[in-house]
């Protein structure tokens, strides 16, 4: 299992290989070159909070053949609009990309927007003309290259054209796998035993964004030497089947035109419908970071009383020292003794070009020791009454609950973390019932705990919860009554990678997300007595003293389950993404299709009842001819015969 996107194993189906060994094995934090970047002085510039590294394509081209000689492997991204759109939408994605080893512009409004905010790039490299150069390169050092993916044929072909033009080159392998491959385990197996023996140093992935970059971060392990690189429809450009516009254009930033004539139908919506709005929102965003750049370098200027110099060696121009983080530019980390510096804190910092931060997320991580779940509530609300239970025993599918979830997620991070046990603390206050659903191999790592006081508020609650932990101790803090649409770890991973004392997702609206990652040295500033609410009180203060990071994303990380229609709509998104469906559908489609039909251990189904994404808990009951649409059947709740309920509670008959 992939222990980053919860993919499968990679065991050979030919081989027989034990799976504990290949899941072992995908655990392996990926070889990473920032060290080398750093050597080399690589800088990035931030858009939209995804960090492009500032080098030309000879400069691309020389970074991987001098790590191919060192024996060190990478990832390549190279984004375009489209990729840019989908990282600030996915949280998933733009985890992934966050891993990559080299994060490079494809597309010319990102050149345009680097150039306008005043952080320009120096080039534009896109994974179409790298393709070529790369091989180039790569004949003349000796070095081997692998085709996967493509349209059926193209690889073959594609692999014969740089042969005949770059005659030395090596082409250890190619190979189209049949449509979804990425579900079949025999498939998956066979693409990693073939090229674990063809054993090729830079292996180009065709099979579009994001596909090639999610089965990149699965297979990546097996050869931890090589360079990996997506590359889209590069395939069918270099062997002809498509052509590729004419240079003007692509200088131009005009090729997507001719794209969208090739394809009209396919590729309308993405160019048209979503990507010139975003593209204007891009340009502009741009052109306030360099308004926002300006003023504040103004006001640091006059703090200092000294002249600016664009190229001072203190970072004051937007440039990071080796650690990752800014000095003067107003987001500088806190000082060790817990103390903010001079610099004023705020929530969000504008696009700056930072130097490649040479620690790696699984290491980081290690420093969390607890992941805390909230999970009381003071409010009473018709599901948690008729349910009678604790929301976190609320079955989720059949293998358990919304509790054993969050369990899961939490021993996957700790595996990804390379943690032998990630300790899950549970607190609930005094008026909650306890959650007791916990499965027996969680037990151990799992323990439930009332609030120390009524009236402490989140914020009291998690001060006096950071009493047992170090300054520089990492909590990862969450709202239990949620159920995750990501894995924890690629969250916490997204999180870590924002470099805050505190990083906290925010939804569109700008309130936060009920998910946080937290130095347990900021909630010292909170009150020892007293109501602090976390959100209100808690850290307003914090981000007076602290660097406060906020991950905006626009799809939730998580859904609520608050009330009926909250669990019923968490559960329906939850098993759409179990069986590859869409995670969002149109609201005014009409969809009979049931999603899920959840029926406890304990509860009595007629097999000729129809049951339509509801839920029937232990005790409730459900009559021959009964039919369920969107409801819960609560303990002593009985559906009559050939009666319809629709979105509602059928609870035990009061006496």
């Amino acid at each position: 299992m992939s222990l980053r996107y919860g993919e499968i194993s990679l065991q050979s189906a030919a081989s027989g290989a034990d799976a504990s060994g290949a899941a072992q094995a995908s655990r392996l934090p990926p070889t990473r070159t920032a060290a080398a970047a750093e050597r080399n002085g690589i800088a990035r510039v931030t858009l939209h909070g995804m960090e492009l590294h500032a080098i030309t394509p000879a400069q691309t081209i020389e970074h991987i053949l001098d790590g191919l000689d060192a024996g060190i492997g990478g990832m390549v991204v190279t984004p375009n609009l489209d990729h840019l759109y989908r990282y600030v939408h996915d949280l998933s994605f733009s985890a992934l990309v966050n891993e990559a080893d080299l994060v490079l512009a494809d597309g010319m409004p990102l050149v345009w927007a680097a150039r306008l905010q005043g952080t320009p790039l120096p080039d534009r490299v896109a994974g179409s003309d790298l393709i070529w150069t790369l091989s180039e390169a790569a004949a003349a050092r000796g070095r081997s290259i692998f085709l996967l993916g493509g349209a059926p044929g193209t690889a073959d072909a594609a692999a014969q054209t740089l042969q005949a033009k770059f005659p030395q080159l090596n082409v250890a392998g190619t190979y189209c796998p049949p449509p979804g491959f990425e579900n079949d385990n025999r498939e998956m197996a066979a693409i990693v035993e073939m090229l674990s023996a063809a054993q090729p140093d830079i292996v180009y992935v065709a099979l579009g964004s994001p596909k090639q970059e999610y089965l990149i971060d699965r297979i990546r392990r097996t050869l931890p030497s090589a360079w990996w690189l997506g590359v889209g429809i590069s395939f069918s450009f270099v062997c002809g089947n498509v052509r590729r516009a004419p240079r003007w254009m692509q200088k131009s930033g005009l090729e997507w035109v001719h794209r969208l004539a090739q394809e009209p139908r396919r590729l309308f919506k993405r160019y048209v419908v979503t990507g010139l709005p975003f593209a204007v929102s891009l340009l502009g965003r741009a052109a306030s970071n360099r308004v926002v750049g300006w003023f504040r370098a103004r006001e640091s200027r006059a703090a200092r009383g000294v002249g600016f110099s664009r190229h001072s060696a203190n970072g004051s121009n937007g440039y990071a020292g080796s650690n990752g983080h800014s000095g003067s530019n107003g987001h500088a980390r806190a000082s060790g003794n817990g103390h903010a510096s001079d610099a004023t804190q705020t929530l969000e910092a504008p696009a700056v070009i930072t130097r490649v931060d040479v620690t790696s997320a699984a290491r980081a991580l290690k420093r969390v020791r607890a992941l805390i779940l909230l999970g009381g509530s003071v409010r009473p609300t018709a599901l948690t009454q008729s349910i009678g239970r604790s929301l976190l025993d609320l079955p989720l599918d059949d293998n358990g609950s919304v509790l054993n979830h969050w369990l899961s997620h939490a021993a996957e991070l700790a595996r990804y973390a390379g943690m032998e046990q990630l300790p899950v603390r549970v607190m609930v206050n005094g008026n909650s019932p306890e959650p007791i659903s916990a499965a027996p191999r969680f037990k151990e790592a799992c323990s439930v705990e009332r609030d120390l006081s009524e009236y402490r508020g989140t914020g009291g609650v998690l001060r006096d919860l950071a009493e047992a932990y170090d300054d520089d101790d990492l909590l990862l803090v969450a709202n239990a009554a949620q159920v995750l649409l990501d894995p924890l770890s690629v969250i916490a991973a997204a999180l870590d990678h924002k470099q805050g004392d505190v990083s906290l997702i925010s939804h569109q609206d700008g309130t936060p997300s009920g998910v946080m990652l937290l130095r347990c040295a900021t909630l010292r500033c909170i009150g020892r007595s007293g109501f602090i609410d976390m959100k209100e009180q808690a850290l307003p203060e914090i981000a007076r003293k602290f660097n406060v990071k906020v991950m905006h994303c626009r799809r939730p990380s998580g859904l609520p389950i608050r009330s009926l229609s909250d669990y019923l709509n968490a559960l329906r998104h939850y098993h759409r993404r179990k069986a590859g469906k869409p995670a969002s559908i149109d609201p005014l489609a009409e969809d009979w299709q049931p999603t899920f039909a959840i029926v406890e251990d304990g509860a009595v189904v007629d097999p000729r009842a129809h049951i339509h994404d509801s839920v029937v808990l232990r005790g409730g009951v459900v009559e021959a001819g009964a039919a369920l649409v969107r409801c819960v059947i609560c303990p002593g709740g009985v559906a009559k015969q050939k009666t319809t309920v629709v979105d509602n509670f059928v609870r035990a008959a009061r006496r």
